[in-house]
């Protein structure tokens, strides 16, 4: 085994983990093990997909293989379960989201920030907000996932990124975007924290205005190597399966 598998599975099974992070108790999504497991060579032609992974809303494109599609699930809850842990997303974001992408890095990915800047408009919605920052990283491709799977987040049951997901004048969520080449997969990774003097219910249909909002956004890509993340990969599984606030869930586009 190499040292730096031995130190992400140490990482791993020491990493304290909550247990309320949501209401919802649901594994929409679970690791395949036996035979099917071991054709992760073997690309298979997928459709195009999003799914709400705790509080955050991730779309993969067709190329991206399920094999995949789980390790980049499973890792970015297992990430923010482990911050929630720590620290209050709400509250104290800029040391949540830090302690995120440290998970981020000791569970096998490699994180670059980008710049980006947030809308001018006086008022915008989440899907305006969110779309923008991906325009200048994102194929046209991977936009119009994003923006599909932001419209199902509207319509889905449970309902995304309601107040289960974040209190009534404050809230942080990921938009992120995958893709696929040979056994690498690409995420374009927005993180977005608010804070509102008008209190919302359904963030997706929340129209925000800049003069009540205080607002921190920013956008990293993320990259994991599959390969490199196998020998990890069931145990971050397993830590997750134990964990009741677990909550992966497909979204319908």
């Amino acid at each position: 085994m190499r040292i730096e598998d031995r130190e992400r599975m140490e990482f791993i099974a020491s990493l304290p983990l909550s247990a309320s992070a949501l209401a919802y108790a649901d594994r929409g999504v679970c690791r395949e093990s036996g035979p099917a497991a071991q054709g992760r060579h073997n690309r298979v032609v997928q459709q195009q997909a999003a799914f709400m992974v705790g509080a955050g809303l991730i779309s993969f494109v067709a190329d991206v293989d399920s094999t995949a599609r789980t390790d980049v699930l499973n890792a970015i809850l297992f990430a923010q379960l482990g911050a929630d842990e720590r620290f209050d997303r709400e509250q104290d974001f800029a040391n949540w989201h830090r302690f995120f992408l440290i998970v981020m890095r000791n569970v096998g990915w490699t994180v670059q920030a980008l710049d980006g800047q947030p809308l001018a408009a006086p008022h915008y919605t989440v899907a305006e907000l969110g779309l923008s920052l991906l325009t200048p990283y994102a194929r046209g491709v991977e936009l119009e996932l994003a923006g599909s799977a932001l419209a199902a987040g509207r319509r889905a049951m449970p309902v995304v990124f309601d107040d289960c997901s974040h209190s009534r004048e404050a809230g942080c969520f990921h938009l992120g975007t995958c893709t696929q080449r040979a056994q690498q997969v690409d995420t374009t990774l927005v993180s977005i924290h608010f804070q509102t003097q008008a209190p919302l219910g359904r963030l997706m249909e929340h129209v925000f205005d800049r003069r009540e909002t205080q607002l921190c956004a920013s956008i990293h890509r993320c990259t994991l190597d599959l390969e490199a993340h196998a020998a990890v990969a069931q145990q971050l599984a397993d830590r997750l399966a134990q964990c009741v606030a677990a909550f992966i869930h497909a979204l319908e586009l």
